[in-house]
């Protein structure tokens, strides 16, 4: 079997791991992968020798892709220690459509998961009101 790019989601509080499981609902079972998550009485210090405890049982052959949910918050700071290693990839602003574009292209590098994660992050994001819609239009708003 060919080697996939390992995956480590971190967030504030459960949102990583709720991630997860809301991906492995649409896309099925996935490996390689761990998630960490930081609530209000965990210590720097801890969290950070659980990172690198959670990266060493991952198969990172191939590299490291490490999802965090917003730039500044202490998941993205841990991470930021990791980018001494090489073929690493870190991405903030983790979402559902980045998480899923990733997981269905594991095979690919890191520099090819970089332009893809950009791509769907991008393509996710998605605002609409009201005063788009007439009633012609209201059949497209169906499932």
């Amino acid at each position: 079997m060919d080697k996939k790019v390992a995956l480590l989601l971190m967030s504030h509080g459960d949102f990583a791991a709720e991630l997860m499981r809301s991906l492995e609902f649409v896309i099925g079972k996935q490996d390689n992968y761990e998630t960490l998550g930081v609530h209000l009485d965990d210590q720097v210090d801890d969290l950070q020798r659980q990172m690198y405890a959670k990266i060493d049982s991952l198969d990172t052959e191939k590299g490291l892709v490490v999802f965090t949910d917003i730039v500044g918050g202490t998941p993205m700071n841990l991470a930021g220690h990791l980018l001494e290693r090489e073929h690493i990839l870190i991405c903030s602003g983790m979402n559902l459509p980045m998480v899923l574009e990733c997981s269905f292209n594991r095979d690919k590098t890191i520099q090819e998961l970089e332009e893809l994660i950009k791509a769907a992050y991008q393509s996710g994001m998605v605002m609409r009101t009201s005063a788009e819609f007439t009633e012609e239009d209201e059949d497209d708003l169906l499932l």
